[in-house]
């Protein structure tokens, strides 16, 4: 669905639905899934302004010409660079070694003269490894809190951002703008469950992002799906664990969920035994499992009276000599 549509069925929704009543002195709850048509309005109003960004940015790369400029006034903003393993950078340096530069990067001009990358990191470090001069730019005019936004929908669109990328710039997104998750998805031009999927990474435990972030390549959404399912309790360890073992290649994504799952045993105490004799013949066997001391006697002639009394004074003896060194300590 497309800005037109959305505008249009959220307008035709607004109009019909009913007009909040006057604010009374006591707040009341009023039932029902219909929505208000002030919260209609302000759907269509956070639409629209979606819209006019994203035009205005399309504007922009529209009407302005590339131009060359020399890499020494370029500087790379942090976190702005998406993420590529070797071999597709290798691939993406090659490609250039040998073809010119089809898209531009786009760039934004500082108060100091230079410039910083808005989309296009990759591009530009190829340029660099390559002692290339100069590189093919887009200038925008954008103000500074839209440069971050910019970049990350340039990305979304042109180039194969990782699962992990994309929740992040949805989610800064979200922060900024206050759209609703079906919202950003058709901002974005894709579906809602995908821009839902995506979010299931905001409820991983922190030490898994964290191993995520370093190689978000590693980690895709259908994964994180399950393993969000299992996050926020006793699992949490064994779910950062998971993550851990699937970036190092110890474990294959689909085995993950049943690792975390098989929740691990602690190892059973060995027992150790020992035969009591009388002469040749085995009078008892006393055996010892953790805390827990068993006696089987090899005779029904055993006066399990005295048994019991012998045994009863051996405790109270030992529990008089803890006494005395719980007294000393």
């Amino acid at each position: 669905m497309s800005f037109k549509h959305l505008k249009a069925s959220l307008a035709s929704a607004a109009a019909t639905a009913p007009t909040p009543a006057p604010a009374s002195g006591t707040p009341e709850f009023i039932g029902g899934t219909a929505p208000s048509k002030a919260l209609l309005s302000g759907a269509v109003k956070r639409v629209e302004d979606a819209e006019a960004r994203a035009a205005a940015l399309q504007a922009e790369l529209d009407r302005r010409a590339p131009v060359e400029v020399a890499l020494s006034l370029i500087d790379s903003v942090p976190g702005r660079r998406r993420r590529l393993t070797a071999e597709a950078y290798a691939e993406l340096r090659e490609n250039l070694r040998a073809n010119p530069l089809v898209h531009p990067i786009a760039v934004r001009r500082k108060p100091d003269g230079r410039f910083e990358v808005v989309s296009g990191e990759n591009r530009l470090q190829a340029y660099r490894d390559m002692g290339r001069p100069a590189i093919a730019v887009t200038v925008l005019e954008l103000p500074e809190e839209q440069v971050n936004r910019a970049a990350f929908f340039a990305n979304l669109i042109t180039q194969e951002l990782s699962d992990y990328e994309r929740w992040q710039g949805f989610q800064r997104e979200q922060e900024l703008t206050g759209l609703s998750q079906a919202e950003l998805a058709r901002l974005a031009g894709i579906s809602d469950q995908l821009v839902s999927d995506l979010f299931a990474f905001a409820r991983l435990p922190k030490a898994a992002l964290e191993e995520i972030r370093a190689h978000p390549q590693r980690i895709g959404v259908k994964l994180v799906k399950e393993l969000a399912r299992l996050s926020g309790g006793e699992l949490d360890g064994q779910v950062t664990e998971a993550v851990r073992q699937v970036i190092r290649g110890e474990l294959k994504q689909q085995q993950a969920v049943a690792f975390v799952r098989a929740r691990p045993r602690a190892p059973k105490p060995a027992a150790s035994a020992k035969r009591i004799l009388a002469g040749r013949f085995k009078f008892a066997e006393r055996r010892v499992v953790g805390s827990s001391v068993r006696v089987d006697f090899a005779t029904d002639g055993v006066d399990m009276a005295k048994v019991v009394e012998r045994i009863d004074a051996l405790l109270q003896e030992m529990a008089a000599e803890a006494l005395k060194d719980a007294a000393r300590s």
